[in-house]
């Protein structure tokens, strides 16, 4: 029996990677930083690890990996964090003495992770992308002048829209951006594409000969916060043009494996626009499972160097709900009681959670529990709350 080491399974993209690949008959073990956490709560793994943070000891963490890779020789390592993974892909090549892992190398995998590499990509291939300056190009007194405003300050390397701030006039922008330095390192200013467009999201995967194997789209209904954050209600859509886009920005950077895309749509000119490349597995991944795309799979076959399958197609409206922030979404929301589809749908044959399944009741309990410790951990509170802008 092939085995697998999933990593980060206190995220919501890590549970489907489970049911697929024990249904698939692989010996399954997940692996967390925390004790309590949604993946340990699953009736899909075999084995549960425990290893140290690999946000506060990454040194340590990578140790711990390593030594279950070369004791346990497990077939394949996931992780579905940005931060193990990028850890990971640092020290890929020591990892595959003793196993696979089904990411790119350190330099690629930055092309994506942070994203003033991805934008200056794209804009060398003339993808469509929101105007963007750069400070290691030009000072930012400099782009202070040059810009149109409102102008976004995001860090290069975030998730979840952590750490970026509105600017509204030139005089703000250095203060701003040194403030947003500070806190979460290099930053880059982009314009403020305004309200009105679809936001979307792509996953694509890519074989070792970096051949299409698969892409989906699905486009964001309701996200929180609600004036920019994760999306919480998606919805499969057909966009052939945004797959266009995101292949050839990946084509472009080297890149195979799995990617994942967040496309706006600019309502001025009608064009999605891409924002940024997640060089790791979404919390709405189960989307592209309902949808009849086996990502996992997929992965497994890539990672074991076998002929990865393709797929045509996928279902188109299917939702995918992410009850505990669309309930928060439902308090703040002015558009609560008119939102399409309503928030008061909690059930159908085309409609998901992404915790909550019939099929595996376990996580749901386990996020509970998880956030309910949560409440009392600073690091955690700031983590959850420090969407937006």
């Amino acid at each position: 029996m092939l085995s697998c080491l999933i990593l980060d399974t206190e995220m919501q993209c890590a549970l489907p990677v489970l049911e697929s690949l024990r249904e698939r008959g692989f010996h399954v073990t997940a692996g967390s930083h925390k004790h309590i956490n949604m993946g340990f709560f699953s009736r899909y793994p075999h084995r549960r690890v425990i290893y140290p943070s690999p946000k506060h000891f990454p040194k340590t963490f990578v140790e711990r990996i390593f030594a279950l890779a070369k004791n346990e020789r497990y077939d394949f390592v996931l992780p579905t964090d940005d931060v193990s993974s990028e850890l990971l892909s640092r020290h890929k090549k020591e990892f595959e003495n003793y196993t696979h892992l089904p990411i790119v190398p350190y330099e690629t995998f930055m092309k994506a992770r942070d994203k003033s590499q991805t934008l200056k990509i794209a804009v060398q291939q003339n993808l469509p992308c929101p105007k963007t300056f750069f400070p290691d190009e030009n000072p930012i007194d400099h782009i202070a002048q040059q810009a149109s405003y409102p102008v976004l300050v995001k860090p290069n390397i975030s998730s979840g829209s952590r750490g970026i701030s509105l600017v509204t006039e030139n005089s703000k922008l250095r203060q701003t951006y040194e403030r947003v330095k500070a806190e979460w390192g290099e930053c880059h200013i982009q314009e403020f594409i305004p309200n009105g467009g679809t936001q979307y999201k792509a996953d694509l995967f890519l074989d070792k000969n970096q051949e299409l194997r698969a892409g989906i789209v699905y486009s964001k209904l309701r996200y929180f916060p609600i004036n920019g954050g994760s999306s919480i209600v998606n919805c499969t859509v057909l966009e052939p043009q945004i797959l266009h886009n995101a292949y050839a920005l990946l084509l472009a950077m080297g890149w195979t494996g799995f990617a994942d895309f967040d496309f706006v749509t600019d309502p001025r000119d009608g064009i999605p626009k891409i924002v940024e490349i997640n060089p790791r597995l979404p919390a709405c991944f189960r989307i592209t499972m309902a949808a009849g795309v086996d990502f996992p799979y997929m992965i497994s076959k890539f990672a074991m160097g076998e002929e990865v399958p393709q797929y045509h197609g996928y279902k188109l409206n299917i939702y995918l709900r992410y009850l505990p922030l669309d309930l928060l979404w439902f308090c703040k929301s002015p558009e609560r009681f008119t939102a399409q589809p309503s928030f008061f749908k909690f059930f159908g044959k085309n409609l998901y959670d992404q915790i909550i399944s019939l099929k595996d009741p376990g996580p749901f309990f386990g996020f509970c529990l998880e956030n309910l410790l949560a409440l009392f951990d600073w690091d955690s509170r700031k983590s959850r709350y420090s969407r937006g802008w």
